[in-house]
């Protein structure tokens, strides 16, 4: 079997949306990475954010939460401290960890709604934005592949 067209990062406010809406771009994504389709990557640092995001403010969203991260996404383990502190100019701190792990996972995509709080170096070929923004992109290249 082929590898996946595209690898994606999922930032933990991410996963929380698709786990919580079953409609938007967030969730889609995540089941065509459950589909095989595209890869879906996270790291323990952003399990362990929606965990308790989840437990306290959406606990409706638990069981289907359960189920992204078990059919949908690959968990990673965190960076080391030293791994992260080459990359300590391309993140707000607090997300430092998810930006080192993306990287080092070779991710195409990070996809995350805070995208204002990353910059990787452009050479690094790691792209932020949206769900929304990476939906759109996909469904471009489909209709490119469409047309031919």
């Amino acid at each position: 079997m082929n590898s996946p067209l595209l690898t994606i990062f999922f930032d933990a406010n991410v996963l929380i949306a698709g786990s919580f809406s079953q409609s938007g771009a967030s969730f889609l994504l995540l089941q065509l990475c459950e589909l095989g389709l595209l890869k879906g990557l996270t790291c323990k640092q952003a399990i362990d954010e929606c965990q308790e995001n989840i437990r306290e403010k959406l606990p409706e969203a638990e069981s289907i939460f359960e189920k992204i991260i078990a059919n949908s996404v690959e968990v990673l383990p965190n960076s080391t401290w030293s791994e992260m502190n080459k990359f300590q100019d391309m993140a707000h701190r607090k997300d430092l960890q998810i930006l080192t792990v993306a990287i080092k996972a070779g991710a195409n995509y990070l996809v995350t709604f805070d995208t204002e709080d990353f910059h990787p170096d452009p050479k690094l070929g790691l792209v932020v934005c949206k769900p929304g923004e990476l939906l759109k992109k996909i469904r471009s290249k489909l209709n490119e592949l469409a047309e031919k």
